[in-house]
């Protein structure tokens, strides 16, 4: 195994009180071959104290005489750098004692791969309890980047040439849409990207903080957006999907608007999605709503209820109809919340919130089981199938009385059958029949199913010879 040198990239700027941990988490790594770039773009808090306190001479520390913002911070660092590979890491953020050794390693696998990520923890505004488990697609493309944001930068360690060759970010980007227009100009040179699939860093959600100017990140995106629509290496495939794309970021901001109470910007950002791709309204529940439920429970520490009551009742006058599903859109809130604080074993919270999902009359469909099956399989495939099987097995007997013993054994069954398949790719062919026979148990048409009988077969035959 070879062993490149890592430079690592922290801006800051107004993250003094986090810093500290972000560069203890880069020092504590047990990978030892790197350099840490620190540029303090000017902050105003007392980053040099921070830093100082440290006095390792791992750290490069690099002071900007004017706030010049994230995507100059970062290219600053990487000019005064001499990595073979560059990590970014944000202020406040922290990495995993094994990050830089898992991607370093993948990258000695998998030479064609240009730029790696990986799955992080979310963490709720306390800091030290974690909100969920976000694990990316195993390898994106450009069609992947324009739709959102499938990894964070924090999550990614890149080549050094891949960075070079497209000039690092652009500048014009202070403090948003960088990490957008970097990512698809990377796609758009033709660099590979692949998942390291492990979380290996960890990302704040500091509670209550607003955006003081939507409109300047909404323009900020659209002209990333716009920048990679026009570029002549644009395949006309992905030219093709402009409108759903930029529909998708503004129901994004639209739902971010209501919830902050600008009325006026949540329906022009609305109507605008709704005119691009009309299909946004269709379906139970339609993207729309899905979209408020969701950024309604990012903050643990406010009241779901309250702000999708806010957002709805915001909506433009033509979609008012949706009112009439507040009460459906609060309780699969209190239910996604009710699911998490199991997951992540906060007891008290997960019984307040179920107490709220049953009284809202909460239901189950196949949607919401396809989105929770899911999330088991990241949560099993970070902590291993008997962390994930406690978690069904709590989640069993409140999920009945809210659905029926059908929908239950359909997640069971539903779970077994990826865990075979992943077992069967990893040669653990054991715990592929187990798994089957399990599966089957549950939901007796998976005999049918050619792809699970296959590596039920399979597996019975490697075992034999």
């Amino acid at each position: 195994m070879s062993y490149p040198l890592i430079s690592i990239i922290i801006p800051a700027y107004n993250n003094a009180e986090y810093l500290g941990d972000a560069v203890r988490s880069v020092l504590n790594q047990t990978y030892s071959k790197f350099e840490l770039i620190l540029v303090n773009d000017a902050s105003p808090d007392n980053t040099d104290e921070v830093v100082k306190r440290f006095g390792d001479p791992r750290i490069k520390y690099i002071v900007h005489d004017v706030n010049r913002g994230l995507s100059a911070a970062r290219n600053t660092g990487i000019r005064n750098s001499a990595g073979d590979y560059i990590a970014l890491l944000d202020g406040d953020d922290y990495y995993h004692t094994d990050k830089l050794k898992a991607h370093v390693e993948f990258f000695e696998q998998h030479p064609d791969v240009d730029i790696t990520y990986n799955p992080r923890f979310e963490l709720n505004h306390s800091s030290k309890t974690i909100r969920e488990l976000w694990r990316p697609p195993a390898s994106v493309n450009l069609h992947d980047l324009i739709f959102g944001f499938p990894f964070g930068p924090s999550d990614m360690i890149i080549k050094r040439e891949a960075v070079l060759q497209v000039n690092m970010f652009d500048e014009y980007y202070v403090y948003v849409g960088e990490d957008l227009d970097f990512n698809c100009r990377l796609a758009l040179a033709g660099y590979k990207f692949a998942s390291v699939d492990r979380a290996l860093n960890y990302r704040r959600y500091h509670s209550g903080r607003s955006i003081n100017d939507i409109r300047y990140f909404v323009n900020c995106t659209l002209r990333a957006l716009k920048s990679t629509f026009s570029d002549s290496r644009c395949p006309q495939k992905i030219n093709a999907l402009e409108n759903q794309a930029v529909a998708a970021h503004y129901i994004l901001w639209s739902a971010i608007a209501f919830m902050q109470n600008d009325t006026e910007l949540g329906q022009e950002y609305c109507r605008a999605a709704v005119n691009l791709n009309p299909a946004f309204l269709s379906g139970q529940p339609n993207q729309l709503l899905d979209t408020l439920i969701s950024y309604s429970i990012v903050d643990e520490n406010l009241d779901h209820e309250e702000l999708l009551h806010r957002a709805i009742s915001q909506l433009p006058s033509e979609l008012r109809w949706m009112a009439d599903q507040t009460d459906w859109a609060i309780g699969r809130g209190s239910l996604w919340r009710f699911v998490r604080a199991v997951m992540w074993e906060r007891e008290e919270d997960a019984r307040i919130h179920y107490k709220r999902a049953f009284s809202r009359k909460a239901t189950i469909d196949k949607d919401f089981l396809r989105q929770l099956s899911a999330q088991i399989d990241s949560y099993g495939i970070e902590f291993g199938e008997r962390a994930a099987h406690r978690v069904i097995e709590l989640l069993i007997p409140r999920l009945e009385k809210l659905g029926n013993a059908a929908d239950v054994r359909w997640l069971v069954s539903h779970y077994l059958v990826n865990f075979a398949f992943r077992s069967y790719k990893a040669g653990e062919y054991a715990s592929v029949q187990k798994a089957i026979s399990r599966a089957v148990a549950n939901n007796p048409s998976y005999l049918f199913n050619r792809g699970v009988i296959k590596i039920y077969i399979s597996s019975l035959l490697s075992q034999a010879y």
